[in-house]
């Protein structure tokens, strides 16, 4: 979003492949190493391209932290409460969902 480079704009896009490929983390819900975080990347390239599959991306990881697979399996962060790892940066993610134009 910041430079105005094609070569960025498409290394983003290949980045954010990687992670629909392999991206959900059962380690926590959290921005750092979590699923939030991993959805975001997808908020990011829906404002950078306007194509609707990365919003429905970034929802498809939201709607996982609610299933029992990752209720069960998810790892209790260090701190669970912090804006990195835990609920509170998957509070801001499904916020900015809201809103994916302003995210």
């Amino acid at each position: 979003l910041v430079f105005k480079d094609e070569k960025f704009r498409n290394a983003c896009i290949k980045a954010g492949e990687v992670i629909w490929n392999k991206g959900l983390l059962r380690k926590g819900p959290g921005i750092c190493h979590g699923v939030a975080g991993n959805g975001y990347v997808f908020l990011v390239l829906f404002r950078l391209t306007g194509d609707e599959k990365y919003l429905y991306r970034a929802n498809s990881f939201a709607a996982f932290m609610s299933t029992d697979e990752f209720l069960r399996d998810a790892r209790l962060p260090d701190n669970p409460e912090s804006l990195y790892e835990g609920t509170a940066g998957t509070v801001c993610f499904l916020a900015d969902l809201l809103v994916p134009d302003n995210a």
